[in-house]
């Protein structure tokens, strides 16, 4: 019995090839772009929801092969009914396979929840979604986590879903600046910056969430409240529909960012230490601060 039909491949897979095959495209990935070294430290990024399960599982069974260290970072955002559901789920599997979990909420780190935020943007007083606010100190978050557990490397669920998505909304911003800063190898070394690395960026959403769903992982599957709120959710569903309709519209925005970047001199970004985190910044206080002092003057 079939359980998966990669349109794009025109191709069937029953069970255990589709599982095998999730496996061997990540191992692929991480060996293609260079991504894990035989003697890292590896953070692993668990949210806790179908993704970043799935990668500590695989990155769990790939690694007992190598003398690595692996180490769970979590971060607590502070969303009622959602962020509470993750922490039980994520002690669970760290338990199951003998991790350490570090972790940090958003209210401990810069003195606001998620949900804060969202009822000064619900009242009006501030034109940023809660997303933009997430993601940013999300990045900042996992950064300190990672370099506070002593990881060489932080390793991130994104998916091509996600990475197609990062790349279109760069291009509706015109941010350009931005977007050759993503990478997806960890050859340029920033100093304060834990090299980041994503794994998944071959594999469609759909296929690491069928993943989990075939090993039965627990997962947190609420959605996040504010999620429809950002411009990601809206490009996210015109991606989709061009996937449907065209299938590898996604692998293409992939190769579209990797031949610019090929064509496009690297940039040299002289960075400075946030005055106050000594976070890199090519200002004199890094953007997650930034937001921090914003919300204050709201208070």
């Amino acid at each position: 019995m079939y359980v998966y039909y990669k349109k794009d491949a025109g191709r069937y897979f029953g069970k255990a090839e589709f599982i095998r095959y999730v496996k061997k495209k990540t191992l692929k990935t991480i060996q293609k772009y260079n991504m894990l070294r035989f003697d890292d430290k590896i953070a692993v990024a668990v949210s806790g929801g179908k993704d970043s399960v799935a990668l500590l599982y695989i990155i769990d069974e790939i690694e007992r092969e190598f003398p690595t260290e692996i180490v769970i970072v979590h971060v607590d955002e502070g969303i009622a009914n959602y962020s509470d559901k993750s922490e039980p789920i994520i002690a669970k599997h760290a338990k199951i396979l003998g991790y350490k979990v570090c972790q940090a909420k958003f209210k401990d780190l810069f003195g606001f929840t998620i949900d804060d935020v969202a009822k000064y943007y619900s009242e009006g007083k501030m034109n940023l979604e809660p997303c933009s606010i997430c993601g940013e100190w999300r990045r900042w978050a996992l950064n300190k986590l990672a370099r506070d557990s002593g990881a060489t490397v932080l390793a991130t669920a994104h998916t091509l879903d996600d990475f197609a998505q990062t790349v279109l909304m760069n291009v509706i911003r015109n941010s350009l600046d931005r977007l050759l800063r993503l990478a997806i190898t960890r050859e340029r070394v920033v100093e304060g910056f834990v090299p980041r690395v994503y794994p998944f960026i071959e594999l469609y959403e759909k296929e690491t969430a069928l993943y989990t769903h075939l090993l039965e992982l627990d997962h947190n599957d609420i959605p996040c409240p504010y999620a429809q709120l950002s411009m990601r959710w809206d490009i996210r569903l015109f991606l989709y529909q061009q996937e449907e309709k065209h299938p590898g519209t996604l692998y293409n925005i992939l190769r579209f960012y990797q031949d610019l970047l090929r064509t496009v001199p690297e940039q040299s970004i002289e960075l400075k230490k946030c005055e106050i985190c000594n976070y890199p910044t090519t200002d004199n206080i890094c953007r997650a601060h930034k937001l921090v002092r914003m919300l204050k003057s709201l208070s």
